[in-house]
């Protein structure tokens, strides 16, 4: 099933994949698996109802990357706030705008905590960089095991 999002209005179609949009797509939904694709990556629900976002190596995230994020966080989500974990192993950078709309108030309208995983040099500065210049209104962590990032986010379902 495909979607496209014309300010805050949900066209589908079922028949075709193919579609025109006026505006950006926002997420392709891979039939029946409950994966969100969108331009830098992919976000599910995991079995313990917590959000999974991953990214493709190398992405630069923008502030429209972060509204598109939003977008699939509040298609998924419905109306439960969901801990998300964030595997930013793979990204290049964030910019400033994008880093603000993550942290700020719009986020808690879907998260109740985020984790974010990280790994290589890279991701432990662009971590350690969010996490001093921007101050979330939910609880935030870095960890660099998923197991030990899922058992902390369980408790913030």
């Amino acid at each position: 099933m495909a979607s496209c999002f014309l300010i805050g209005a949900v066209i589908e179609r079922t028949d075709y994949i193919s579609f025109f949009c006026i505006i950006q797509t926002i997420s392709v939904m891979e039939s029946n698996s409950g994966i969100y694709k969108s331009t830098k990556g992919k976000v599910f629900i995991n079995d313990l109802g917590i959000l999974v976002q991953t990214y493709h190596d190398n992405a630069s995230l923008t502030i429209n990357d972060a509204r598109e994020d939003f977008q699939i966080y509040k298609e998924l989500c419905k109306s439960i706030k969901r801990p998300v974990l964030v595997d930013i192993r793979n990204i290049r950078s964030v910019k400033r705008k994008a880093r603000m709309l993550y942290s700020g108030r719009e986020a808690i309208n879907y998260l109740t905590a985020a984790a974010l995983l990280i790994g290589n040099p890279v991701s432990r500065i662009i971590g350690n960089f969010y996490m001093g210049l921007n101050k979330t209104v939910f609880p935030l962590r870095l960890f660099t095991n998923q197991k030990d990032a899922l058992k902390w986010l369980k408790s913030y379902i």
